[in-house]
This record gives C-alpha cells, structure tokens and sequence, in this order.
C-alpha cells in the first residue's frame, strides 16, 4: 500500500503536473578540486546503530498518489553537478535545481569549495549514480517560477530509491544535513514548512555540515 505524507495534501491540492521543459544545452562539468577524507558523508546514510536507531529511509518524503506515476513523467539522469543541482536528458540537457535546497558550493574556477561541498555532492551521486540509467521526475510548484537567474530550472526531484519508492531529493538532501532550506527562495511554497521541520531536525541531530561546518539557518 503506498505511503502517503504530509505533503499530500498540499501537493495535491494545486495539482502539481510537469511542465513543458525548455532551455539551452548545460556546461560541461569539470572535476571538483578538492579531495573528501570521507567516502560517505555524515548524514548521507546510516543515523548510527544500536537499539531505537532511526533507519534513515523512514524520514524520506515520498511522492503523493498521482504523482510521478507515468513512465512519461521520468528523464534519465544527465548528471550531478554540486548538492543541489542536475542535469536530466530531456532532450535539451536542461540544469536543474532543487527548490528550497541550498548546498554548500564545489570548487569553481578560481573559487575554493564551500565547507562541506565535495561531501555533498559526493552524497547525492551516491543516492543517483551516474551511469547507470537513474530517471527522475521534475515537478513544479506554482508559487515558484519556472527559472532561476542561471536559467535552471525549479523543481521538486523525485528518484527510485532502491525499494522501488518514489523519494523527493530535496528534502532528502535538507533532512540528512546535505544542504539546507533557502529560506529566500522558499516564502510561500507547499513545503515551507516541510522544508522548515526538516532542517530543524537535522540541525538538532548535527547532521553532515550542522556538525561539520557549524552551520546556522539561512
């Protein structure tokens, strides 16, 4: 029987369809400049074990009913750029970036990577390995615009996990402190609050860069 969250209702309420997808071809990525110590970053997998541990897959929001359900509706993954930015296959090789989530930076040019940034991004490749034909499914929401200044496109990003699930990215990213809400970005969008309550939670448990970097709220 399928799960059903929180957010159904809010999703489901301004009925979420895909958008048509437009745009120009996406840069080629070059390879990050800094080295990880860490194969797996905190918060990207296990929370620890022992009795009473949470298995992390329980805190994944997952797809309302209706959403995401038409083979039509999923792109194969292009490519991972950073923690919260995409490239899917739709033909025009569109960026995407996850809404409400902002992760820390890779190295770029001549700019140094943020605190944390090669650990989150090694940990949404590892949620999305590439090469291996992972599709995702892009969905909008209406409070949001369609692009952000770098032309990316604004999305909720669903992915298969490997229970077959429908999981949402972004608040997986935001939950297992990957990255965090873009509080700037996210005024009036269905999962404000979802988004608010998550990142609360992870800074709570110091999860990834909380602990790492000593995060504060955006």
């Amino acid at each position: 029987m399928r799960r059903m969250n929180v957010h159904v209702a809010l999703l489901a309420s301004f009925g979420l369809i895909v958008a048509p997808v437009f745009g120009g071809c996406a840069n080629t990525v070059g390879a990050a400049l800094e080295d990880s110590a860490s194969t797996a970053p905190d918060g990207a997998g296990d929370q620890g074990g022992g009795a009473g541990a949470i298995d992390p897959d329980d805190l994944d929001l997952l797809a309302p009913a209706g959403v995401c359900e038409k083979p039509e509706e999923w792109y194969y993954l292009g490519g991972v750029l950073d923690g919260d930015t995409l490239v899917i296959d739709d033909g025009y090789w569109n960026k995407v970036r996850l809404l409400g989530v902002a992760a820390p930076e890779i190295a770029h040019s001549s700019k140094p990577a943020e605190c944390y940034g090669v650990k989150s991004w090694q940990a949404v490749k590892a949620w999305l390995p590439e090469g291996q034909g992972v599709k995702l499914c892009a969905r909008p929401d209406p409070a949001a615009g369609d692009k952000d200044d770098y032309k990316r496109l604004l999305r909720y990003v669903y992915f298969k996990d490997a229970n077959g699930r429908a999981v949402q990215l972004n608040a997986r990213v935001i939950r297992r402190g990957q990255g965090r809400m873009y509080r700037a970005f996210s005024k009036g969008l269905a999962l404000e609050a979802e988004f608010a309550a998550r990142e609360a939670a992870a800074q709570a448990e110091k999860l990834g860069g909380w602990k790492e970097c000593a995060w504060t709220p955006l």
